[in-house]
């Protein structure tokens, strides 16, 4: 970018008002001449005295930060250290305590040099001052400004009541300049989790006196700026001593000037590998408990000190604890509050055509939790519903019900009418295809009856029955869960499952066939219904009636389905929803002796493999590192297509990761099919609990990746007689030795043994395993090698959906990849490309070519310095990158080191991009050097380079490069083949595994 489009920066000029203030004692009588005289003081006198020129810049920081600086002036002719960063320091170096130039690059890296020079900002500092402070981003450790903006709106206000908080503008000015203007806010307002202002002011008298005789602005100046860095403490659970005791070669890097002092250590990088900070806290121990790793992880806070701190500031005072009835009350008052609303404007269910949903009410007396329900109802799902209102003699204000329900169908009959009555009565009326039983007090949740209702319009797939019956997820009125769905012993008693765990459990969170539901809000298909003739008037409770509903409905074919997003609050709930007389348990039994038969004994072991409906699915067990979620790459693509590609298959799948997932559960259910278990909140240490308590469940247990089934062959063996032992399969999605020693040959590190005996140790374990499953034939190879014939491949599904944009329509590079930790082949790969061929590929091309690099990223992952490098864009994790496909004209795949097959190649392609890889991938992949793909030697920079500005500037190159990618893709990773190898794969592992259940 020329300089001249460059702006002023902001940090950069003179501010008379602000050094009179500041200096006022120092000028004297000079404090009232103007703002020239105070000028011409600065650049004469007060700049050589160490005065700063104006509140964004620290003289004394500057130079007690940076030793050279004095020496600098001395003898380099500097006036000043302003004078020296704003000729060379602004490039790499920070102006004060409060902002780190390294800090903010490394931890935005969307602030490439490129972004910088659109912006106008000469440096990381002055697009902070610009835009980054009112972005709430943040410019060191010392300063959050959310933490500081959410503390200065608690903070009682010194305007009147209908005047707005002062800190509601910091949104609008930023944070950062609100301290800069009030700095002695620090000493009242918490500004970060490495310091504790009122402890030190409290713990360090001389330096409140410091303080009044105007030497410094605030405490935290004084940490930050004083001479003597060693004798403060930030906050009490800090020690200097202890920290330089326990690791000495901290204290040796402190002695030659690394640090200004081991608590400088401690916040940039000790905290982070979770080094003890004091005697009594042990930051790798707290990391490991709690949900401390997940918080970290999701960006809530940085690292485990600051969590710890946090939590100790912000404890909360546990609540007294209500009994269930108190609940009900407070739940009854709320629908009573309903009456006035609705006695003015009432629910509205008169419709025209056919309705889409008939509704049944079974009501008697309860009038405020009959209008909850039908309110919640309404408000939910607005399309055409035909509503039925059975009243078995009600004798409060239901009797007047028409008054605030218009369109409702209202059938009265006398007060010993039964469920079985009411449905009787209300079955002639129903119209619709599908009906709901909607009991007093149940509120439907958002998007629950449509979750509901959508599986009567699928279409049975993998030999799955269609849908009879739906149940939902209930909710007691304390936020527990009432039932998960129900579970029927072989008895006849029944039992809510999961009552009272909290309603986002995982085992609570999938869909799956289930022998019944037991609370009143059931949809069921309207023409089995009149088969079945409405509910049994045999059966005295309604919980009973509904058990014998769904029993008589699998006798059809007719399976009940239990749909967690069909989600229900139970305003009230009674004990005879669940527990049976012995009559209705001695009919069900007599009624339906042979299902009675195939159901498990009432015992709490057995509660997993009771709570499905019927046993016909195969039960899959999937191990991965993490929750297979898209968004991380690195293979969790791959294992996520697998999980679906075995869901649709009909299979029931449970997710196990070894280490818990951090990524939102909202996230995680969006990821998966709805009938797919995704446990979490599991890892490596809750795997023997978890094969014990499902002991006989699982037909097949899937291991991905190598090291995964090294750490879990001890506890497999230990529950053997509960697993399927010729029913594991490994899927080493890529083999590590291979990758391992390429990159020990590129770092020209000694190869203590054979790429072959590497191989056969890694797969040490894999005698357990009935397959083994390889991504490529290269991979495939290497395992025969090691002595397994039972291999077989399974790539990467990718159905291919070209984007429109032609050749002329498109610009730049394009490298998309997960980035988990520092040196780990994409990084390497991206440092590489960067560093030794943009360059050369610009230069060729005598074009602005610029590269975007996507992907996750992670938290130890800091690519600040490649950002600097000239046309580089840095956009970190993106939701969708089919945009990013579609505008940019190559994909880079220059990978020096790797296992299995590049999915992002692969994904790339399908999309229509042209790829240029590394001649290694170009192996992996078996496509041909300018037919399916364009080869690049990793060996050979400009080799390289010359081949990406070759396919850059030719488009007919380019055009036959894409279409023969497609191709390839078309043949060989299309869902419907992918999905046949995938069930070969298991059909002989099935085949060989013996029955469990």
């Amino acid at each position: 970018m020329p300089p001249e489009s460059l702006k002023t920066p902001v940090w950069s000029s003179f501010d008379a008002d602000w050094y009179r203030a500041r200096y006022a004692s120092e000028l004297g009588e000079l404090a009232a001449a103007d703002s020239g005289a105070l000028e011409a003081h600065y650049r004469n006198e007060g700049a050589a005295r160490g005065l700063s020129p104006n509140k964004y810049f620290d003289e004394l920081w500057y130079r007690g930060a940076y030793p050279d600086i004095e020496e600098a002036i001395r003898q380099n002719g500097f006036v000043s250290g302003f004078d020296h960063y704003s000729q060379y320091g602004h490039e790499d170096r920070s102006p004060n305590g409060l902002f780190s130039e390294p800090w903010y690059l490394s931890r935005y890296p969307d602030l490439t040099r490129a972004t910088l020079d659109r912006s106008g900002a000469l440096n990381g500092y002055d697009h902070y001052l610009r835009t980054g402070d009112r972005e709430f981003r943040s410019g060191s450790p010392f300063f959050d400004p959310q933490l500081f903006y959410n503390d200065s709106l608690l903070a009682p206000s010194p305007l009147p009541d209908n005047e707005l908080h002062p800190a509601s503008s910091i949104p609008e000015t930023g944070a950062f300049a609100t301290l800069l203007a009030a700095p002695q806010e620090a000493d009242v307002r918490r500004t970060s989790w490495y310091f504790d202002a009122p402890w030190y002011l409290e713990t360090y008298p001389a330096v409140r006196k410091a303080l009044r005789d105007g030497l410094f602005q605030s405490a935290l100046q004084h940490f930050l700026t004083n001479r003597t860095p060693g004798q403060f403490s930030a906050l009490p659970w800090f020690s200097e001593s202890f920290y330089l005791d326990l690791y000495p070669d901290i204290g040796e890097a402190v002695a030659a000037g690394n640090f200004r002092s081991g608590y400088e250590h401690f916040v940039r990088f000790g905290c982070l590998e979770r080094r003890r900070p004091h005697p009594e806290i042990d930051l790798e121990a707290y990391f490991h408990s709690g949900s401390v790793r997940e918080d970290i992880e999701r960006g809530l806070v940085r690292d485990a000190f600051a969590h710890w701190i946090s939590r100790r500031e912000t404890q909360v005072q546990s609540l007294p604890s209500l009994d269930q009835g108190e609940y009900e009350h407070l739940a009854a008052c709320r629908a009573e509050a309903l009456i006035a609303l609705l006695a003015r404007r009432p629910l509205d269910f008169s419709f025209s055509g056919t309705p889409q949903l008939s509704v049944v009410v079974h009501v008697r007396n309860r009038f405020p939790q009959t209008l909850a329900a039908l309110s919640a109802l309404r408000c939910t799902f607005h399309k055409p519903t035909e509503l039925v209102i059975v009243d078995a003699g009600s004798r409060d204000d239901t009797a007047r019900i028409e008054q605030f329900i218009i369109g409702a169908r209202v059938i009265r009959l006398e007060s010993g009418a039964t469920h079985a009555d009411a449905m009787a009565s209300a079955l002639p009326y129903l119209t619709a295809q599908v009906a709901l039983w909607l009991g007093q007090g149940v509120q439907m949740g958002h998007g629950a009856v449509q979750a509901a209702l959508s599986h009567f319009d699928a279409v049975g797939g993998s030999g799955r029955k269609r849908v009879g019956l739906v149940t939902g997820r209930a909710v007691r009125p304390d936020g527990r869960l009432l039932e998960a769905g129900a579970i029927l012993w072989r008895d006849a008693s029944l039992e809510r499952y999961l009552e009272g765990a909290p309603p986002e459990t995982p085992e609570a969170c999938f869909s799956r066939e289930v022998s019944c539901g037991s609370t009143p809000c059931l949809m069921v298909d309207r023409a089995l219904l009149g088969a079945l003739n409405g509910f049994d008037r045999a059966y005295g409770s309604p919980a009973a009636a509904i058990v014998d509903l769904g029993l008589r409905a699998a006798a059809l074919d007719a399976i009940t389905l239990y749909e967690p997003e069909m989600f229900a609050s139970v305003d009230i709930v009674a004990s005879e929803d669940v527990t049976l007389e012995a009559s209705d348990r001695a009919t069900l039994r007599s009624r339906h002796a042979e299902r009675f038969l195939t159901l498990p004994p009432p015992a709490p072991s057995l509660r997993t493999r009771a709570r499905l409906g019927a046993l016909s699915r195969k039960r899959i067990l999937f191990v991965e590192d993490k929750v297979p979620c898209r968004g991380l790459g690195s293979g969790f693509v791959r294992s996520n297509d697998i999980v679906r590609a075995m869901s649709r298959l009909g299979h029931q799948v449970t997710v196990a990761p070894i280490y818990s997932a951090t990524e939102p559960l909202s996230k995680i259910l969006a990821e998966f099919p709805s009938d797919v278990e995704v446990l979490n909140g599991l890892e490596l240490k809750d795997f023997d609990r978890l094969l014990t308590e499902r002991s006989g469940v699982f037909d097949c247990v899937w291991v991905g990746r190598t090291h995964n089934l090294e750490r879990l062959a001890p506890i497999l063996l230990a529950h053997a007689a509960g697993l399927p032992m010729n029913g594991i399969v490994l899927d080493t999605e890529a083999l590590d030795a291979p990758r391992t020693a390429l990159r020990a040959q590129l770092a020209g590190e000694p190869q203590s043994s054979s790429v072959a005996d590497a191989v056969s140790a890694e797969l040490t374990h894999a005698w357990l395993c009935q397959a083994v499953v390889a991504t490529s034939a290269l991979d495939a190879s290497a395992i025969r090698q090691a002595g397994y014939a039972n291999v077989m491949e399974l790539g990467h599904m990718q159905p291919v959906r070209p984007t429109p944009a032609n050749w002329t329509e498109r610009r730049d590079l394009l490298f998309v990849g997960a980035m988990h930790e520092t040196g780990s082949p994409n990084h390497d790969s991206l440092v590489w490309f960067i560093q030794h061929v943009l360059p050369l590929v610009r230069e060729a091309s005598g074009a602005d070519i610029r590269l975007t690099v996507a992907g996750y990223r992670g938290a130890g992952v800091d690519l600040s310095s490649l950002g600097a490098f000239p046309g580089v864009e840095l956009l970190g994790a993106v939701d969708d990158v089919a945009p990013l496909y579609a505008s940019h004209k190559i994909f880079v795949a220059p990978t020096r080191f790797a296992g299995g097959v590049p999915y992002k190649v692969h994904e790339a392609a399908s999309y229509g991009l042209p790829v240029v890889a590394s001649d290694l991938l170009c192996r992996q992949l078996g496509w041909r050097d300018g037919l399916e793909i364009v080869s690049g030697p990793v060996d050979d920079p400009s080799r390289f380079a010359s081949r990406v500005a070759s396919l850059y500037a030719d488009e007919e190159f380019w055009s036959a490069v894409r279409t023969g990618a497609l191709r390839a893709l078309e043949d060989e990773n299309s869902e419907k083949s992918y999905t046949v190898r995938l069930n070969a794969i298991l059909q002989r592992v099935f085949a060989a595994s013996t029955p469990q259940a």
